[in-house]
């Protein structure tokens, strides 16, 4: 694997603040969290986020503006978290 997949200069990477309608949005297609379904949760939440803005995943990270919950457990889920989708 390339080195250069995980060390993208800054002029490539792309840093996307979701603001707190998104993050809202984006919990309502969450069905629960690695916290509470360790084994039905296997996509991070970084991923969703990506279909939502239509951002590339290979040079996008994101910067929340509040945490999303889940819906579940009601803790919180950030960028990596690992989420089932509803």
């Amino acid at each position: 694997m390339p080195r250069d997949l995980f060390d993208l200069p800054p002029e490539k990477q792309r840093i996307v603040l979701v603001d707190e309608a998104a993050v809202r949005q984006a919990q309502r297609l969450i069905d629960s969290c690695e916290q509470c379904n360790w084994e039905g949760a296997e996509f991070p939440f970084a991923l969703l986020l990506d279909r939502l803005t239509g951002s590339d995943p290979r040079v996008t990270d994101y910067i929340l503006e509040m945490p999303a919950k889940c819906p579940r457990c009601t803790r919180d889920i950030l960028e990596r978290t690992l989420i089932e989708l509803a």
